[in-house]
């Protein structure tokens, strides 16, 4: 519960130190890079910033190795509060969809330890999660931004609303 308040004091800061919005910037509105976060899903992902303030974030990640694989996909709205050129702050709000899957073999055998059947089967584990709060972008050169968020995260394995940090590195064009 403490950590709740502190993330709704944060918000409400960020919220209120939020200066004018400057001119749509078409050197700034798109980024490719990657993302991690539960709420927002995590891999390689593509930011766009609209004219209107309002942007969105789409992440993929899949892999498959052996008899394991991995697939997640999330997608984020993104609502500018302020952005002076280079700072942006912004609330976010993301769903994710995460899947796991690895193929197990079940074997039977008799008293004598002679096999008697033998069965495949994939252990399938999905989760999804949604989550809102806010974050910053901040440059890290004159093409590069982090997104660092701080979000509130529910996340279907567990029931639980945790808070979960989530971040992005961009090349911004």
């Amino acid at each position: 519960m403490r950590s709740f308040f502190l993330l709704v004091t944060l918000t409400l800061c960020v919220a209120a130190s939020a200066g004018a919005q400057i001119p749509f910037d078409n050197n700034r509105n798109q980024g490719v890079g990657v993302t991690a976060g539960m709420a927002s899903g995590a891999g390689i992902s593509y930011q766009e910033i609209l004219p209107s303030a309002l942007g969105y974030r789409a992440a993929i990640l899949a892999w498959k190795t052996g008899d394991s694989s991995f697939f997640d996909i999330g997608v984020s709205g993104l609502r500018i509060l302020s952005d002076d050129g280079r700072r942006r702050i912004y609330l976010v709000a993301s769903m994710a969809w995460w899947r796991r899957s690895d193929e197990e073999t079940e074997v039977e055998f008799d008293d004598e330890g002679n096999l008697i059947s033998e069965r495949v089967f994939d252990d399938v584990d999905d989760s999804g999660a949604l989550g809102a709060g806010a974050g910053v972008e901040l440059p890290l050169g004159s093409s590069t931004a982090i997104s660092l968020e701080a979000v509130f995260t529910y996340w279907t394995d567990s029931g639980d609303l945790i808070p979960a940090p989530q971040a992005s590195l961009h090349w911004l064009f």
